[in-house]
């Protein structure tokens, strides 16, 4: 159990840098006069690549994984958790009265479970089987 707890905290603090890396590239491109479009992709891509190389290193370390899978594995899961996100999003917005911040922390709360658990299942497994390739 101590071992869960402390894979769950490196993951949220991966989480807050990755987020904060994402932010901060955003802001400086969109701020030097690129789209806000190019802007948010480059920012998303340096937060994907922090958070794919330290939950590799520094999260779940697994024995063996194979890159070219992994990184399909993972942006395809961190994908479905930012569309879930945003679909809980929208949802609870047009169905319900609930502050919007609170809206934020359910969506938050389905991609932060959906990006965990997939990425210790899927693409950085413990053990060598038919996952890890």
């Amino acid at each position: 159990m101590k071992e869960l707890i402390k894979e769950i905290k490196r993951f949220i603090i991966v989480g807050l840098v990755s987020n904060a890396l994402n932010f901060l590239v955003y802001v400086f491109l969109y701020k030097i006069g690129t789209t806000i479009w190019i802007a948010s992709a480059f920012g998303y891509i340096v937060g994907l690549s922090n958070s794919f190389y330290f939950g590799k290193t520094w999260v779940f370390n697994p024995e063996r994984v194979v890159y070219k899978h992994a990184i399909i594995k993972f942006v395809f899961i961190y994908g479905f958790g930012g569309l879930g996100m945003v679909l809980i999003i929208t949802m609870l917005d047009s169905l319900t009265v609930i502050d919007y911040r609170i809206i934020w922390f359910f969506g938050a709360l389905f991609a932060f479970l959906n990006n965990y658990l997939g990425s210790k299942i899927f693409v950085f497994p413990k053990e060598n089987n038919e996952n890890g390739k």
